[in-house]
């Protein structure tokens, strides 16, 4: 049974932070623009994906949601309610406070109702198998196939511990493995292919979702069954601990009791002092990304990580890193990293499945796989031909991959398409070439008085004695002296400095006249090509198609 009831009702769960309109939140450019991006890219899914989510009205649920509406751009989204109808008023007031969040955010909504008879053995699992196929099936109505739950780190551990004390579990679905496929048996007959059933927020901790969300002033509901020993998840709670007072007396019990609320206490402030930290755009992100790249790794001021204490700075990365790559790194590579910001060490820490850490002296930087980077032709790279190239338009797809051509728009040929070289490709006075992601680089004329432009994007160089440019990538031997800098260093190092790791290099453009690199595309321009009085020719470059442009 399907309803889309949207009235307003109390009972939300409110945290201390001042409420904002959900609605107007939603509009602002914010850090959660991202995250669902790099989440997605960690499940082997484009951040476009149409998806429904699972919506309980749990904070995990509610998070995730939140995460979906304001990622920019926004995926095609169903937020999907079970309502079992287990728990009376509580139950209904549940589903409409999913049915005000989403109308706030302007995200599709569907209820669905299931028949539940509460004195039934097992009601649990029974439960669980009615949700599964409800979600199942309104998501296929819809013509989805991806399907996202809530389930966090914590969830995971308490499923296994439940698994142990009951012995039996629903197959394919009580493991909380990051995905889970449900056959035909739980959608409905009509339905084409599978169901994906992703857990995006499987690296995170209760704590870590519940302290996000007090951040922002937002609302969820609780559910006062998990504070009763109806369910095993109760039972662990509540006839655990009797057992406690059985064997060690009311003090053991008081004691564990009290720990129990210390460690609570002090898991709600680690999370506090560390959700406010969050990965910031990748360094000089126009120069190595295009804007149809995938929104993968990011940098972290080290200042923000060298000013917690150990605890907290394992307690900090493990949730980031395990944000941006899908999987928590192991409790050595945390301390090793720990101990090397408090060592002010540099250096490089690989992760896993080609994910590393970068420690620069102002930074650490993720750094996906290049795999991840590549696409179709991404990771550019010009190697000398062994025999003269044929135009790229008849070069078979493989070799375009290993030698990507570049799209060259001369004054007299606008389609033209440039062939490679060893010296990349000429850019003319004025004209433009093409890269193989997709940005431009264009040179033209301006006027001598016109103000120097600012933007890494957009840069004035001094054209005297230019009649034309190259465009190509980093080779061994490159030097480079970058606008205000005092001498000349290897390309490959001033590229590090800035922290771009290796596996990035090959997408930084650089701008040629001979054996002169005039402009670092995207950072800087070259010291020799300064604008200034006695400047008669001014040459402006400019760099389309960027991330972050």
């Amino acid at each position: 049974m399907r309803h889309s009831d949207s009235q307003s009702q109390p009972g939300d769960h409110r945290p201390d932070a001042p409420q904002d309109d959900v609605g107007d939140s939603s509009l602002r450019i914010d850090p959660w623009s991202a995250r669902w991006s790099r989440l997605a890219h960690s499940l082997d899914l484009l951040p476009s994906t149409p998806v429904a989510v699972a919506l309980s009205g749990g904070a995990d649920s509610v998070f995730l949601l939140h995460l979906l509406a304001r990622s920019r751009p926004r995926p095609k989204l169903l937020a999907i309610h079970v309502d079992h109808g287990l728990r009376g008023e509580e139950s209904r007031l549940d589903a409409e406070f999913c049915a005000r969040l989403c109308a706030r955010l302007e995200v599709p909504f569907a209820r669905r109702v299931v028949e539940l008879d509460p004195e039934s053995n097992d009601l649990e699992r029974r439960a669980r198998e009615a949700r599964y196929r409800a979600l199942a099936d309104e998501a296929s109505a819809a013509g989805l196939q991806v399907l996202l739950t809530g389930h966090h780190e914590d969830d995971a551990v308490e499923t296994l511990l439940m698994r142990w004390m009951r012995g039996t579990e629903l197959s394919g679905l009580a493991g909380l493995r990051r995905e889970t496929v449900l056959g035909k048996a739980h959608a409905r007959p009509e339905a084409d292919g599978l169901l994906r059933v992703l857990r995006p927020l499987i690296a995170l901790r209760r704590e870590e979702v519940r302290s996000a969300l007090r951040a922002e002033g937002l609302e969820w509901r609780e559910d006062s069954s998990n504070s009763t020993d109806r369910f095993t998840r109760g039972r662990v709670r509540h006839q655990v601990i009797p057992e406690i007072e059985a064997h060690c007396g009311v003090d053991g019990v008081d004691n564990f009791v009290e720990f129990a609320r210390a460690v609570e206490s002090f898991e709600d402030e680690l999370a506090d002092r560390t959700a406010h930290l969050q990965w910031e755009p990748v360094a000089h992100e126009p120069a190595r990304r295009s804007s149809d790249m995938p929104d993968l790794g990011g940098r972290i001021s080290r200042e923000h990580l060298e000013s917690l204490s150990t605890p907290l700075v394992r307690r900090a990365l493990g949730r980031l890193i395990g944000e941006g790559t899908g999987q928590r790194p192991s409790k050595e590579v945390l301390q090793g990293l720990a101990d090397d910001l408090g060592s002010q060490r540099n250096g490089r820490r690989e992760l896993h499945q080609g994910w590393s850490v970068q420690l620069q002296s102002d930074a650490v930087h993720l750094t996906p796989p290049a795999s991840l980077l590549a696409g179709d032709g991404a990771v550019a790279t010009l190697s000398p031909p062994a025999a003269p190239a044929a135009p790229a338009t008849s070069a078979p797809p493989s070799a375009q991959r290993t030698q990507p051509a570049l799209e060259e728009d001369a004054p007299d040929s606008p389609s033209a398409v440039g062939t490679i070289s060893s010296e990349g490709l000429v850019l003319g006075l004025p004209g433009s070439v093409r890269l193989p992601d997709g940005r431009s680089i264009v040179a033209a004329f301006a006027p001598t008085s016109a103000p120097v432009p600012t933007s890494a994007t957009v840069v004035d160089i001094d054209a005297g004695g230019i009649d034309r440019l190259r465009v190509r990538f980093e080779r061994p031997g490159d030097r480079f002296r970058g606008l205000g800098s005092p001498g000349h260093k290897p390309l490959r190092r001033f590229l590090s400095d800035l922290g771009i790791p290796r596996e990035e290099r090959g997408l930084v453009p650089v701008v040629t006249h001979g054996e002169e690199i005039v402009w670092v595309a995207g950072i800087r321009p070259a010291e020799s090509r300064r604008v200034g009085p006695t400047t008669t020719r001014r040459l402006r470059l400019t760099l389309e198609g960027a991330r972050g442009s």
